[in-house]
């Protein structure tokens, strides 16, 4: 059946895309080669992307992976296999955000071919073709964005495409901001053999390139321009494919310098949008409903709140549940014609789980439901932020906030893995950094400048099911560092394994942009040490050497507690220079060493319970509590305290203060609390030993000494009185029987002195209370006959 599916796939597709008209027809079952369903307008056509004298491109869906790619069949037979073989294993592998993901590739029936992910936007040519007029700021911004795709794939090697225009494709990433991305490489020589000549001469890019920058140059007076400034498209269109085509792998130092002197005619801040003329159109959305017939399909369950399109979630609708009161995101599931079934199947299997408390880790799923032959899923809206969204305000975090995501991210997927959902892919934008708060509170944009550990508390969780935008490929997927696993792993295998959490790590630390922009920011050793640990567990997942999570963050732990034990607790000003070059630059204080009005003030530094790091000074006035004991805190924070509400309390002898008292050079811990510490445990400890050993004065306090009163008796005093006995508590002395005399025991019997001695002024010879008890029972028994 599976060879049967495969001969019929790729026949069907060869057959229906040689016709260069295709005539309607009724609705057929799709077509599907493997695990890839050809995907079908509303009449029943396959969905073209690209046809040349090399290759047809069609769109299809991944029933295993349920996300959408681009199905290339090549029409001749491969001269080469080798270099095709290695061309596609080396994109396989070395993935870019900017590329789209090479799939799978090979030869079924000797017909060549290669999937790769999809590129949810219009062509580079046809984006501009449609355009009359563009404004300079996004004729530059276009211009920028196109150079760092094809630098992208040059630095791979020499796969750029011999029409770049046509394989390079563009789309809305926010309300300002548009990025291209490369949909197809060249794998093969093509039949008109673009000639190396002309890719390896640097001169014609340079020219091409002093053509395309004299050109925007001029448009824009040489500097950044009004928003309202533009400039012919066609032109512009023309001298940037010029530069594209000359592009090289041996030009990308010259690509960098071109980029570079084009961004200098941009603004530094954009302001309003992209006009909705030159918005880019998106490849899926013809495809499915319109934002109205999504809107009635739910008219009776959500209140939907604005039918106006966001481009950062351009599938979504947001609305309220009519009952419930809470808010939502509304979205269309594809129909059958569009995507496999199972896309539904997986939405009502989160819904179900939904109900159970022990998934808090995943967004749920709150509403599936058919109307109008339309169907329609919500999920809850996460009180928080994404990674996505943080990243683009910080650019990149510190080694110490990557390890609490991670950790943190680590729980979320086993909670995935328990469940079983088929779930494969995990963008930046689907995991989010819950703060209790929305997005739109001002408390989160104060939250999103700060660094995750002032943030009094947060908890990760991430959405396991499908959505339009993760099956569209829209955002960025840290998978894309990694060759996918086969679709036929064995179960055990899963993919969220160390290679993926490395995948992640690099993004999170900067190393990695979505936008391929940033360079990776100097660090010091601790930077340095994590940036190696993350590239071999990297290089091990693509040599097929899986590791775990739980190993992969008890090495990064290590590395993290490794560096806060060396650092000194004083900071120097080496340190300072190194805050401020890595950003965190401290606000200048007053005067007075205080906080200016209106400045936030510094919080401490805390980790995670589980994280079980030793923290140390990072910076002069902020300072790492680990959860270690008092008078260790006492010694290596220097008197930062936090409360419950999180934040941090300055003392008035806190570094940076003129009253810290007698402190050495270097040291902010005072003298005298140094010795107060020690004498008071000095005393405790003594405390604790007398106590032990009974000579403590409480013990003492305790015991009643009888007074010690001479006894004048005996028959050679005339006239002498008996003295009467000692007085001793009524509670110490034993209680004995009127008619049976005191039993003494052998130890207990002391000597009456002899008569003739006189007057005894010697002590009771007991000195504990059990003689003293002893000896006064024997005096009463020894008068009661003479009664």
């Amino acid at each position: 059946m599976r060879r049967r599916l495969f001969h019929t796939g790729i026949q069907s597709l060869k057959t229906i895309l040689r016709e260069r008209t295709i005539p309607a027809r009724p609705m057929s079952e799709p077509n599907q080669f493997r695990q890839y369903q050809i995907v079908q307008d509303a009449e029943g056509n396959n969905v073209e992307l690209m046809r040349n004298a090399d290759q047809v491109a069609v769109l299809a869906f991944d029933t295993v992976r349920l996300d959408f790619v681009h199905c290339h069949v090549l029409l001749q037979p491969l001269a080469q296999p080798q270099a095709f073989n290695s061309a596609c294993e080396t994109l396989r592998r070395n993935g870019h955000p900017l590329v789209a993901r090479l799939v799978d590739y090979g030869v079924d029936e000797g017909n060549p071919f290669y999937i790769t992910g999809n590129v949810d936007g219009e062509t580079l040519r046809a984006y501009l073709a449609r355009q009359q007029d563009i404004p300079v700021w996004l004729a530059v911004m276009v211009a920028c964005r196109s150079l760092e795709a094809a630098l992208a794939v040059c630095e791979r090697g020499d796969y750029l495409a011999d029409q770049p225009m046509e394989c390079l494709r563009v789309l809305q990433t926010s309300p300002q901001q548009v990025m291209v991305m490369a949909a197809d490489f060249r794998v093969i020589e093509g039949a008109a053999g673009r000639s190396a000549k002309t890719r390896l001469l640097k001169s014609n890019f340079e020219r091409q390139g002093k053509f395309l920058k004299s050109f925007l140059q001029e448009q824009s007076g040489g500097g950044p321009t009004a928003a309202d400034t533009l400039l012919p498209a066609v032109d512009f269109g023309e001298l940037l494919g010029g530069c594209l085509t000359a592009m090289g792998p041996n030009m990308i130092g010259a690509v960098k310098e071109l980029r570079n002197g084009l961004l200098r005619f941009a603004p530094e801040h954009l302001t309003g949008e992209v006009p909705t003329a030159q918005k880019p159109r998106a490849l899926v959305a013809p495809l499915l409903a319109s934002y109205q017939e999504v809107a009635r399909g739910v008219v009776n369950l959500v209140r939907i709140q604005s039918q106006r399109l966001d481009m950062t979630n351009p599938y979504a609708m947001r609305g309220t549940l009519t009952r419930a009161g809470r808010q939502v995101w509304v979205e269309q599931v594809p129909p059958v014609r569009v995507c496999s079934a199972r896309v539904g199947e997986v939405d009502r299997q989160l819904l179900k789980l939904s109900k159970k408390r022990e998934f808090s880790g995943l967004v749920p799923v709150v509403l599936v439901n058919d109307a109008d032959g339309i169907t329609c899923m919500a999920e809850e809206v996460a009180e928080g932020v994404s990674l996505a969204e943080l990243l683009r305000e910080r650019r990149g975090l510190d080694v110490q906030e990557t390890y609490l995501v991670l950790a943190s991210l680590d729980s979320a997927l086993s909670q995935i893995e328990k469940t079983g959902v088929p779930c494969r892919k995990l963008r930046l934008d689907d995991v989010y950094v819950l703060t209790g708060f929305a997005r739109e509170d001002s408390r989160t944009a104060k939250l999103l400048v700060s660094k995750l550990n002032e943030w009094p508390a947060f908890s990760v969780t991430v959405r396991a099911h499908p959505s339009l935008a993760a099956m569209s490929c829209r955002g960025t997927d840290p998978g894309v560092l990694l060759p996918l696993p086969p679709a036929d792993a064995p179960a055990g295998n899963t993919v969220w394994n160390a290679g993926w959490m490395a995948a992640a790590g690099r993004f999170l630390l900067g190393l990695e942009n979505a936008s391929g922009r940033a360079e990776p920011e100097a660090g010091g050793r601790e930077r340095e040490t994590v940036m190696r640990l993350l590239d071999d567990e990297i290089a091990k997942a693509r040599d097929g050497v899986v590791s775990s999570r739980a190993d992969f963050l008890a090495r990064y732990a290590r590395v993290v507690q490794h560096y806060d034990l060396v650092k000194p607790i004083g900071t120097t000003e080496t340190e300072v220079v190194a805050a401020g070059a890595r950003g965190n630059k401290q606000p200048p204080g007053n005067a007075k060493g205080g906080r200016r009005k209106g400045e936030p003030v510094p919080a401490v530094q805390t980790f995670a319970a589980a994280s079980a790091l030793t923290a140390a000074v990072d910076s002069a006035t902020t300072l790492d509590s680990p959860n270690v004991g008092f008078a260790e805190v006492l010694f290596q924070s220097g008197g930062a305290q936090t409360p419950a509400g999180g934040a941090a309390v300055e003392a008035d002898w806190m570094p940076g203060k003129d009253t810290r008292g007698w402190a050495p050079e270097g040291d902010v811990v005072p003298l005298w609390l140094k010795a107060a510490v020690f004498l008071s445990g000095s005393m405790v400890a003594g405390a604790v030993l007398a106590h032990l050993s009974g000579d403590a004065i409480w013990q003492k306090a305790r015991t009643v000494m009888p007074e010690a009163t001479p006894a004048v008796s005996g028959p050679g005093i005339p006239g002498g009185t008996p003295s009467p006995a000692p007085r001793v508590p009524s509670s110490a002395l034993r209680v004995t029987p009127p008619d049976s005399p005191p039993v003494k025991r052998p130890s207990e019997i002391i000597e009456d002195p002899p008569a003739s001695s006189g007057l005894s002024l010697k002590p009771p010879s007991g000195s504990g209370l059990r003689d003293l008890i002893s000896e006064q029972g024997a005096g009463q028994g020894a008068k009661k006959p003479g009664r």
